[in-house]
């Protein structure tokens, strides 16, 4: 697929999504090729109108683009449900939809090397409710591993449920990505991904993207968040061949991070949802330090959720690379941003915070230049 293949099959707004979500599933049905292209029109919904529904939570589309929504509350559940009301109560959501969702998934590990499981839990029943048809929870595990075994297994030492009895008690299916039909997606502009990427030919079939990630800092990527959260959406070879294991990263440790927000034009959630409930500062992505943050933060906009998360870590304290750059001169953000594929810098970000005692200093560490 080229750009220009591309770029007429992305809707502009949820209020024309259905209409072309139609066109996607019949040419699906006769190409692949076109498949890899329409999936990254899945439930894009970037309006810029910033207005205010009348009565109730306003829609998702009428949310601010850069609105970041930071919740603490009594519970994982509360917290979410309460962070989606304030960021358009899954509006975008028809009768009988379908709604993959995105985990940070590394393995049956606790949080915060993974999204806490009622954080997951909580999203697929509030989809059920507003009338979804189908909440898949995909997911495809690093390089070597079955992800369908890992599904299954005991998430902690002392657990005995697994994510797919969590996903599957809350009414939703747990997918292992493994076997399932992958397409071709070729990046648009000068990219330093040397041939296209294969991702999964699911999203081109759903209504709507999730992205539900945990916050983690990452020692390839600095931090792991929404944006590197769907690198896992990105075939496992394709992983190792052009980006960790290609001749041109070894010579060059941005390349990769560049690639991590790169990627990203392949894919276009409806909405993120990051889990801060418990927090990975240092070591990350798995092992190290963490902090009880307790904050679920939602927001349509990757970029602008990544850099609160990143603003978090100063707050909390966290690796060097973290503390003494500022937010908006990590290469994955820097990157992302002249990709055009979030908000443009601090200006453009806003934050509606509720139970969150330290929003102030968020905001100075989101905001210091």
């Amino acid at each position: 697929m080229t750009r220009r293949d591309v770029k007429n099959l992305r809707p502009a707004s949820p209020a024309d999504s259905g209409a072309r979500l139609a066109t996607r599933r019949d040419v699906l049905r006769g190409s692949l090729a076109a498949g890899a292209a329409l999936a990254t029109g899945v439930g894009c919904g970037a309006s810029d109108d910033q207005g205010k529904a009348s009565e109730g939570p306003a829609p998702i589309e009428r949310i601010p683009l850069g609105q970041v929504t930071l919740v603490r509350a009594e519970t994982p559940e509360a917290a979410v449900a309460r962070a989606l009301e304030l960021t358009g109560a899954l509006s975008f959501i028809q009768p009988g939809q379908r709604v993959v969702i995105k985990p940070n998934f590394t393995g049956p590990v606790a949080p915060p090397d993974t999204t806490h499981p009622e954080v997951l839990a909580e999203l697929v029943r509030l989809c059920l409710a507003k009338g979804a048809g189908e909440v898949i929870v995909a997911e495809r595990a690093f390089a070597g591993s079955n992800t369908e075994y890992l599904l299954g297994w005991p998430l902690y030492q002392s657990a005995t449920k697994s994510l797919r009895d969590y996903v599957e008690e809350a009414g939703g299916r747990a997918l292992a990505l493994d076997d399932e039909p992958w397409v071709e997606f070729e990046l648009p502009g000068d990219v330093d991904f040397d041939r296209p990427i294969r991702i999964p030919r699911l999203l081109a079939e759903a209504d709507h993207l999730i992205n539900a990630p945990a916050l983690k800092t990452h020692e390839i990527a600095v931090f792991t968040m929404t944006l590197k959260n769907l690198f896992g959406y990105v075939h496992p070879d394709d992983r190792q061949q052009l980006v960790h294991q290609h001749p041109l990263s070894a010579g060059d440790p941005d390349r990769v991070k560049r690639m991590f927000a790169q990627m990203n034009l392949a894919f276009s959630p409806t909405l993120n949802v990051l889990d801060a409930l418990v927090s990975r500062t240092t070591k990350g992505p798995v092992g190290g330090d963490q902090a009880d943050t307790n904050l679920i933060l939602a927001g349509r906009d990757r970029v602008a959720v990544d850099a609160v998360g990143l603003a978090i870590l100063k707050v909390v304290g966290s690796e060097p690379w973290i503390m003494d750059k500022p937010v908006w001169q990590q290469v994955q953000l820097a990157e992302a941003v002249r990709r055009g594929i979030g908000v443009r810098g601090p200006d453009d970000v806003t934050l509606a915070g509720e139970g969150v005692a330290e929003l102030a200093e968020i905001e100075r560490a989101l905001r210091a230049v």
